[in-house]
């Protein structure tokens, strides 16, 4: 923090949308979004020098509902969603892909939540029911779910209070390529704020997620040993907690093998050894055996002969 004051406009909600060479996919998602816009609500998309400017796609008339900022050079992925997080001018955002489409009442899913839970500095959508959480031990406990820790920074599931997080920015930038910097942030926050909410609800205003990736796994995975990282301290051990969830993700993306991850089956075997070594041989005995099992076994006879196989155990269970 540099102790500067931040001046936030007085709409409530921006909505950003990072996008780059996507055309019919952004036309698509800005369409859908355009009707549902309200007067405290501003609809902000980020070009990334995509090949097609983005502003050539749409007409004079909806150009002027919406702002499109473009970068002069192609910045990556992760640095143009942090842009959002500074950029922002309103109290809150809500962070959307370009290929995860809204529902036609998204907005207002969205800003009901916000509405009702203007003091908390973190939403998270999409999740099976309700929960609210009061400082970091708790949440940090709830983390060791699978779905919590992947739906805490999957992009258009989440919406910050922005007025709380800005000042924290630097966070951010210093683990954005963990890619997970977002949730970085916002635990990091709530560490140093323990009287802080976190929201997990079960409204939902996607209605046709993107199910398919255009990300290495592999990557991935290598990199979430900066999340650990970020939260390891000599009298504060997360074995069991906080890291749980995330080391339990990277053995279930290795089994998911989904195609647009490009891992190949080295790859995967890496993969498999770099998530073992983040946990601790020890720790993935005692936290997560079953998924250390299965993932060697998928390894060891493949993706399709390790569905058969489950398939099989649930037939005669």
């Amino acid at each position: 923090m540099n102790g500067t004051e931040i001046i936030f406009d007085s709409k409530l909600l921006s909505i950003y949308i990072p996008t780059y060479n996507r055309p019919e996919e952004i036309q698509r998602q800005v369409r859908l979004l355009l009707p549902q816009l309200k007067d405290d609500v501003i609809l902000i998309v980020l070009d990334n020098c995509s090949d097609i400017p983005v502003r050539n796609l749409f007409t004079s008339d909806e150009l002027q509902k919406f702002t499109i900022k473009r970068n002069k050079v192609n910045i990556g992925g992760d640095a143009n969603i942090a842009r959002c997080f500074e950029d922002c001018s309103t109290s809150w955002l809500w962070t959307l892909s370009d290929d995860d489409f809204v529902k036609d009442n998204s907005v207002e899913i969205v800003l009901n939540e916000i509405l009702k839970h203007k003091e908390s500095v973190f939403i998270c959508f999409g999740n099976k029911k309700f929960k609210e959480f009061l400082g970091f031990t708790d949440l940090a406990y709830e983390f060791r779910k699978v779905e919590t820790f992947t739906m805490s920074f999957a992009m258009s599931y989440c919406a910050y209070n922005i007025s709380k997080l800005q000042n924290s920015l630097q966070i951010y930038y210093d683990h954005l390529s963990s890619m997970c910097g977002t949730i970085i942030l916002v635990l990091k926050y709530i560490q140093n704020n323990p009287y802080t909410t976190s929201i997990f609800t079960d409204k939902n205003p996607i209605s046709i997620p993107n199910t398919e990736v255009g990300w290495n796994y592999g990557t991935y995975i290598n990199r979430t040993k900066l999340f650990i990282d970020a939260f390891r301290y000599k009298n504060h051990k997360f074995n069991n907690t906080l890291f749980l969830g995330c080391h339990k993700t990277n053995y279930a993306l290795i089994i998911l093998d989904r195609q647009g991850s490009k891992m190949t089956n080295r790859q995967k075997w890496s993969a498999y050894s770099q998530t073992i070594s983040n946990q601790g041989l020890i720790n993935a005995i005692l936290y997560s055996p079953k998924l250390l099992i299965s993932t060697f076994i998928n390894l060891i006879i493949g993706p399709g002969n390790y569905k058969k196989l489950r398939n099989l155990f649930r037939k005669f269970r």
